[in-house]
């Protein structure tokens, strides 16, 4: 009778993620507001409005939270729209952005 062999391969992975801050926000324009607007990241919407990006991201694809996709690909949140659906006074937005 032969005894089988078992060999045991233990694989470690590494993963790095890099969070960079492109400047945190733009102007641009928003047609759900017809204007310019600040326009921020999805990251960033979630800190302000205190939730998580896939709640943001649920936002967008109800309709509830305007967008636009830079030439690059990247999502950008309008700042108006994310006051709006967040119904809290705890975001504002100015001239200058969000305070």
């Amino acid at each position: 009778m032969r005894k089988s062999k078992t060999k045991v391969i233990t694989i470690e992975t590494e993963r790095t993620v890099v969070i960079r801050k492109r400047g945190g926000s733009a102007v641009a324009w928003c047609e759900g507001c017809r204007g310019r607007v600040q326009m921020i990241s999805p990251a960033e919407a979630a800190i302000r409005a205190a939730v998580t990006t896939r709640t943001i991201y649920r936002r967008v694809e109800s309709g509830t939270l305007h967008f636009i996709e830079t030439g690059d690909g990247f999502l950008l949140i309008c700042g108006n729209s994310l006051v709006e659906s967040t119904g809290t006074g705890s975001i504002a937005f100015t001239e200058g952005g969000f305070v």
